[in-house]
């Protein structure tokens, strides 16, 4: 489970508290109407089951910057929402 924050033009799920050292998602706030499109507007995906796909970067903490949609799954059913 995860917080989403904003700032900076982008929108960050964070995975822990500890932005700063665990694992954060980012997404442009450009891109994020696409991502709304397919059903994954980041401002809806607090405390939801994701899978995410994309290349590991050290920023401030092991992050992944999600810029398709096709990068981030909703898990749902027994093992999801």
């Amino acid at each position: 489970m995860f917080d989403v924050g904003e700032g900076g033009g982008r929108f960050y799920l964070n995975f822990t508290r500890d932005w700063r050292r665990d694992f954060t998602v980012s997404i442009a706030r450009k891109d994020a109407r696409a991502f709304a499109a397919a059903g994954l507007d980041p401002k809806t995906l607090e405390g939801k089951r994701l899978r995410v796909r994309g290349w590991l970067a050290w920023r401030g903490g092991p992050s992944i910057e999600a810029t398709h949609p096709e990068q981030i799954e909703l898990l749902t059913g027994k093992n999801g929402v």
